[in-house]
């Protein structure tokens, strides 16, 4: 994750990569896509015991609305770093504009696409983006809840948000679904895991100088992949749905997440994963448009299934690549150059004033 954070009123900006967080993000795309396109083995039910559970497990193994849960935290960590010390923009018009032109316009982009794919790509709650529905809702409300900051405290306003999310669980108890509240609702039920994000990046400082070990990275790890694997199991083999679990699972994974920066601290080589990361926002929206796209060329059963599944990793791969540098790159350039230009304006208006 590259932050830029701004120095002064001028639109000079200074960039610091803080790791691991993109190629945790290149991490979780991918998780999402393998939740929707698992690698075709043990397909069918299983009589012996062993292959039984084998499959089972493999069958949970990607929980991608656990997945979207990390994406949460790391979002609001995103959104609030550059303003952990206080908010740095000069303007709230800009800050806006930068985050409403690079986000809505790959979104954009991908429902158009969707349209002659016949893809079903509602914003609400019928496809993948009803998380940035949500994201888009906490954006908005982001400088309230920094005045709520002031007034409440971190604590309280932790503890307000968790009524709010336990209050929209109780209006659809049986949901099985974290994405199962409508518009309405679903960002105040998934509004606490952003605000464990935002938290844990005003304590950068307090947690990234500790100690970890390789060995306890990877038992955190393997601890926040079988908290995804048992969100799962319960989800799909007991009464209790995923909005009652995975925001228990978000205050395990934000302390992972602290982990994994404080594994990296220090470290100067960048990560292979860290480049890839910058393209997560795009194999998230249109690794379904990939494969509905070869779905429409070719006769999936011309091919064996295991090839057919490699087939649709290269195309979704392929697809997201272009759509990345053709339209979420130039948004994210045009956002910035936006923001930047209206800085200047205002800027040259109050000195304006002030002379």
């Amino acid at each position: 994750m590259i932050v830029r954070s701004k120095l002064s009123q001028e639109p000079c900006v200074f960039v610091k990569r803080i790791l691991p967080i993109s190629s945790l993000r290149f991490i979780l795309a991918l998780w999402v896509f393998f939740s929707h396109f698992q690698y075709p083995v043990l397909i069918k039910p299983q009589s012996h015991a062993i292959l039984w559970a084998i499959r089972a497990l493999l069958n949970n193994s990607f929980n991608g609305q656990a997945a979207v849960i990390v994406f949460f935290i790391i979002s609001g960590f995103c959104i609030h770093f550059p303003n952990r010390k206080g908010f740095q923009s000069p303007s709230w018009t800009a800050y806006y504009l930068r985050r409403y032109v690079r986000i809505l316009i790959p979104m954009g982009a991908a429902i158009a696409l969707a349209v002659p794919l016949r893809l079903q790509f509602g914003i609400f709650s019928d496809s993948i983006l009803w998380s940035l529905l949500c994201e888009e809702v906490y954006y908005l409300i982001y400088p309230g809840l920094l005045c709520l900051r002031d007034r409440l405290g971190w604590r309280n306003l932790l503890i307000l948000a968790s009524v709010f999310s336990f209050a929209a669980i109780l209006t659809h108890p049986g949901a099985k679904d974290y994405p199962s509240y409508g518009p309405w609702l679903n960002w105040a039920l998934g509004l606490p895991c952003w605000l464990l994000g935002v938290r844990m990046a005003e304590c950068l400082e307090l947690f990234q100088a500790d100690t970890v070990t390789t060995k306890q990275i990877w038992i955190w790890r393997a601890g926040a992949w079988a908290a995804s694997v048992i969100a799962s199991v319960l989800r799909f083999h007991t009464p209790v749905g995923l909005p009652w679990t995975l925001n228990l699972f978000a205050a395990f994974a934000a302390i992972w997440l602290q982990r994994e920066i404080s594994y990296y601290n220090g470290k100067t080589r960048t990560l292979v994963l860290e480049k890839l990361g910058d393209a997560s926002y795009s194999i998230y929206l249109t690794h379904v448009h990939g494969a509905v796209f070869l779905q429409r060329i070719t006769d999936p059963r011309s091919l064996p299934v295991v090839a057919f599944w490699w087939l649709t990793v290269a195309i979704t791969t392929l697809f997201s690549g272009i759509f990345y540098w053709c339209v979420e790159w130039p948004s994210h350039r045009l956002a910035r150059q936006l923001s930047q230009r209206l800085i200047r304006q205002e800027h040259d208006k109050t000195s304006v004033r002030a002379d």
